[in-house]
């Protein structure tokens, strides 16, 4: 599903549509995969490990990252599962797991929303595999992401910049100033539509 929009002069537009948030307590491992399992067919995953960040896919049931799919649940730290139309993020906190499940544009209160456009490092790369390719940078950066249908050119040229949609929601407080209180990944994206 590639949704289309138009990428703001800015990177950012503001517009309003219906949004839900759940809380959700008490995760391990087993519940994770109940979540997904339960509100995902497909998902993009960003998971922050103590010792690296990983960038791949939920489907089938299983994750799937480039090489290696496993990784222990106490070493995670948070974790992003996200497509078009929700989200759900969980963080490792003192008092223990925390998390919420975003939906957007199905029911729920009508809220302003900014979406921003966010520009990943990556002026050279490759593609490793059929699901996945490499963006690099000359000063070291690197990023793996699940892109089964990106292209390059003969010289390791992106057919275009990558970006992370992300929508950030405002709410008043009591003087009427506007600040986000939430904000999730929606989907890469060229600037123009969503890539997968």
């Amino acid at each position: 599903m590639n949704h289309k929009f138009e990428l703001a002069a800015n990177g950012l537009q503001l517009t309003s549509f219906p949004s839900s948030a759940f809380s959700i307590d008490d995760m391990d491992s087993p519940k994770l995969s109940e979540y997904l399992r339960e509100h995902f067919d497909i998902a993009k995953i960003v998971l922050w490990l103590d010792n690296e960040v990983r960038i791949g896919l939920w489907s089938e049931n299983n994750f799937h990252f480039y090489k290696s799919n496993n990784f222990e649940f106490r070493y995670v730290q948070r974790l992003r599962a996200f497509n078009a139309d929700k989200e759900i993020h969980i963080w490792r906190s003192r008092e223990g797991w925390k998390g919420r499940i975003r939906i957007d544009k199905d029911g729920g209160e009508e809220t302003d929303v900014v979406i921003a456009h966010q520009l990943l490092f990556g002026t050279k790369g490759e593609r490793l595999d059929s699901q996945f390719i490499k963006l690099e940078e000359k000063r070291g950066t690197n990023l793996i992401l699940p892109l089964a249908n990106f292209k390059f050119n003969n010289n390791g040229n992106p057919q275009s910049r990558i970006f992370i949609m992300t929508h950030n929601y405002v709410k008043t407080n009591e003087m009427n100033q506007a600040t986000y209180y939430d904000c999730r990944f929606v989907a890469f994206t060229n600037g123009k539509q969503e890539l997968s």
